[in-house]
């Protein structure tokens, strides 16, 4: 192939990409205004927290961020890389941080607004559906959930629970975040991240209003009663379970003083553990069969683990399953541009995700 035609051939890419994300700007902008109007709406209604919260998330988001980064970077690049994993890491900070950015500012914005609001839920709609809840998931399981996930589980491997639902879906919901900010595919990095909009907002506010609950770990502390006693006394009796004390009490301590504590909130339905990872499941799918393995063993993992640990119903995590699976659809059918299918990953030598 001659110079001539390469150099062609290569202001036709370009183009291709340039087209693409003129087609994909009216949505961009949208996406861009529905996060600042949720972000906007929080520090209207509740302006002290919010600015509190924001304040409390920028410490820890400053330090952890050049953490996860170069962690999932450098995942990326060895996994992705065909020559130098350092250049390739290096190329992708030079050429994407300035679309990066904007992506990692609203998402900033969004989970400082997530919080607001989720401390808020029970100052707008009290705790009243663990009732329901509780009984439809006994109803459709032939008992509780939690006690047949206890009996299954050698506390030995427990740890794996714990740890998984704790650490590693944090890992795994922010590195994802951090590899689709950097990622060269407009059209299909725009469906993420109105697939994630979406599901915070629809899942992680509206319907956590609508159905405000508590999940099975504090229902005997705000309904009255035993109902959940021997589940608080299998985890009390687990070697591993700490870190769930730890972290029930500091929300029981934060919701009583009605501060906007950092990570605050308490509402179980529904789980949005398991809405994000199900989310990411439906994305890293698209990269081949061993991503999707792994990222839907992880999502089995968390729905079991959400039940586990006590935090949710089973029926927290089908719900979340049910809404993003349909938000995953719809942002496929009206956000990604049928054209990027041949135009798609052009730029950094990162995959493409499979035709949907």
């Amino acid at each position: 192939m001659s110079a001539h035609t390469g150099q062609r051939d290569g202001k036709r890419r370009a183009l291709a990409v340039f087209d693409l994300d003129i087609a994909a700007t009216r949505s961009g902008w949208l996406l861009t205004a529905l996060c600042l109007a949720y972000a906007l709406a929080a520090l209207c209604l509740q302006p002290g927290r919010y600015l509190h919260l924001a304040q409390s998330y920028a410490h820890p988001f400053v330090f952890f961020l050049p953490v996860h980064l170069a962690a999932g970077l450098s995942l990326v690049a060895l996994t992705f890389a065909r020559h130098s994993p350092t250049r390739f890491m290096l190329d992708m900070l030079r050429q994407r941080w300035l679309v990066a950015a904007p992506v990692i500012l609203l998402f900033f914005l969004g989970i400082t607004a997530f919080t607001a609001f989720k401390i808020a839920i029970p100052d707008i709609v009290p705790f009243y559906a663990d009732g329901m809840l509780a009984e439809l998931d006994f109803r459709l399981h032939g008992a509780d959930p939690w006690t047949w996930a206890h009996s299954v589980t050698p506390e030995p491997i427990s740890a794996v629970i714990f740890i998984g639902y704790g650490y590693g879906w944090h890992v795994q919901w922010f590195g994802t975040l951090l590899f689709v900010a950097f990622w060269n595919n407009p059209a299909g990095r725009l469906r993420y991240l109105w697939a994630l909009a979406l599901t915070t907002i629809l899942c992680g506010t509206v319907l956590a209003l609508a159905l405000s609950s508590t999940g099975p770990i504090f229902h005997d502390q705000f309904y009255g009663g035993d109902r959940f006693a021997a589940l608080q006394t299998a985890l009390a009796q687990n070697g591993y379970a700490a870190p769930v004390h730890t972290y029930a009490n500091y929300l029981l301590t934060a919701h009583a003083s009605g501060r906007p504590e950092l990570g605050g909130g308490i509402s179980a339905m529904p789980s949005m553990h398991v809405a994000f990872v199900t989310l990411n499941a439906f994305f890293l799918s698209g990269f081949g069969r061993r991503w999707a393995v792994a990222s839907w063993s992880f999502a089995a993992l968390i729905l079991f683990g959400s039940v586990y640990t006590g935090w949710h119903y089973a029926v927290d995590g089908y719900l979340s399953i049910l809404v993003v699976s349909v938000l995953w659809y719809l942002t496929g059918r009206f956000v990604l541009p049928q054209e990027s299918q041949d135009t798609a990953g052009i730029g950094l030598p990162l995959p493409e995700p499979a035709s949907q």
